[in-house]
């Protein structure tokens, strides 16, 4: 049962190098041509993309190792499919909604996917605070 949560980890490691790089390019891509205009993209792209999604693996990478025989009541792979899509609908929205026109109010999009994106935050704070509850399995062969 604890491959279930490893797939789920390392599909978030994968996403946060995938921010990881795409925000220092912004980021050497502002400096180069003298624009700021991004800072908003650019900082989530790196705090809530690369920091963000490494610590939900890091968590799934956790619960895996506890759930090597079943996982923790309340923790299924279910939930956590849900909350991993949830936070790959919700920031690319809001970075979308980062850089779409104010005037004609498209922006506030960014808003919607940014509860969306909490939404992920605390399902996950709720998996987690339930795997933490959890008494550990006990390991094959000790009693």
């Amino acid at each position: 049962m604890g491959d279930v949560f490893r797939r789920i980890a390392r599909r978030y490691f994968r996403v946060a190098l995938f921010y990881l790089a795409l925000g220092l390019l912004l980021g050497a891509g502002m400096l180069w041509f003298g624009n700021d205009n991004f800072q908003f993209l650019h900082s989530h792209m790196l705090l809530v993309g690369t920091g963000l999604f490494a610590a939900y693996g890091a968590g799934y990478w956790w619960i895996a190792g506890r759930s090597d025989t079943e996982p923790p009541p309340g923790v299924t792979p279910v939930l956590a499919n849900a909350q991993f899509y949830l936070a790959n609908v919700g920031l690319p929205g809001m970075l979308a909604g980062s850089v779409l026109p104010v005037g004609l109010g498209l922006d506030r999009i960014g808003v919607l996917f940014g509860f969306i994106e909490a939404a992920a935050g605390v399902l996950f704070a709720v998996l987690l605070s339930r795997a933490l509850k959890a008494k550990p399995t006990p390991e094959p062969g000790r009693s």
